[in-house]
């Protein structure tokens, strides 16, 4: 039984590989202006993300505060004295996020 599944599988990734690869040059996006000509050659984007950024929460189901969550409640070291106790509340809506996608 897993030897079909694998060739169905393994098929099936190579024929959406292929079609994504005919189709690439044809796929124009609106960057409303933006492009890599406008950065410093050796320029590099990066993204990046943490826990504390996307579940806040730390008082919930045993996580406890970390070095972040006391650093934030320290006067003046957040120019708005905000803290991420809620940030995204990726926490409490994951079962939205999932169910409306």
């Amino acid at each position: 039984m897993r030897l079909p599944i694998l060739v169905f599988g393994s098929v099936l990734s190579l024929c959406v590989a292929y079609g994504a690869s005919e189709f690439a040059d044809t796929i124009r996006l609106d960057t409303g202006g933006l492009s890599r000509d406008k950065f410093p050659t050796g320029f590099t984007f990066g993204t990046a993300s943490s826990a504390y950024q996307v579940e806040g929460m730390a008082d919930k189901d045993g996580r406890g505060p970390s070095v972040w969550d006391e650093f934030v409640k320290t006067p003046g070291t957040i120019a708005d004295n905000s803290t991420g106790e809620v940030s995204v509340d990726q926490y409490n809506r994951y079962n939205l996020v999932i169910i409306t996608n």
